[in-house]
């Protein structure tokens, strides 16, 4: 997992070469992104493209180059229109608005989730691999026990902790 902090947003912020965007697009891991402040430019791009967005709740997104429009339109799709003539709520746009601290957050969200497999669906998701890349993925996450964690929490009527 690659945790894009606000302080790596704010870094893309006022930048104008897009080549930190393209490697973050890349990323075969899953990638989750904290925005805090004002989120504008290559920074609202990266956090839009990420696959799991967080912003602040005192924090404003701006949608102000064509690269966080492609973004937008990723995440949208043909809703992307009507999201921005109903006023373009970033609610709406990202998976997650908090008012937690970056690493608070991070580390709650990913207790009782296994990054090893949010890392293997983010990487089938971008793969597009087909039958055989599925069938070795979900072997390598058999293999190391993950499945067996939550399926153990489940019947134990608790929540799975992975480390």
């Amino acid at each position: 997992m690659f945790f894009l902090a606000p302080a790596d947003l704010r870094g893309l912020q006022h930048q104008k070469d897009t080549r930190a965007l393209e490697d973050l697009l890349r990323r075969r891991e899953l990638v989750a992104a904290f925005g805090e402040g004002e989120v504008r430019g290559l920074a609202a791009a990266a956090l839009l493209f990420a696959d799991y967005a967080v912003l602040h709740a005192d924090a404003t997104l701006h949608i102000d180059i064509p690269e966080a429009w492609a973004a937008a339109v990723w995440r949208l799709g043909r809703g992307t229109l009507k999201w921005h003539l109903d006023g373009g709520r970033a609610a709406d746009i990202v998976d997650e608005i908090t008012t937690k601290e970056p690493r608070t957050w991070l580390e709650e969200w990913t207790h009782h989730r296994s990054v090893m497999a949010l890392d293997s669906a983010a990487l089938l998701i971008r793969g597009r691999g087909g039958d055989s890349l599925e069938r070795a993925e979900f072997a390598r996450l058999f293999a190391a026990g993950e499945p067996q964690k939550g399926l153990g929490a489940f019947l134990a009527k608790a929540r799975p902790t992975y480390s």
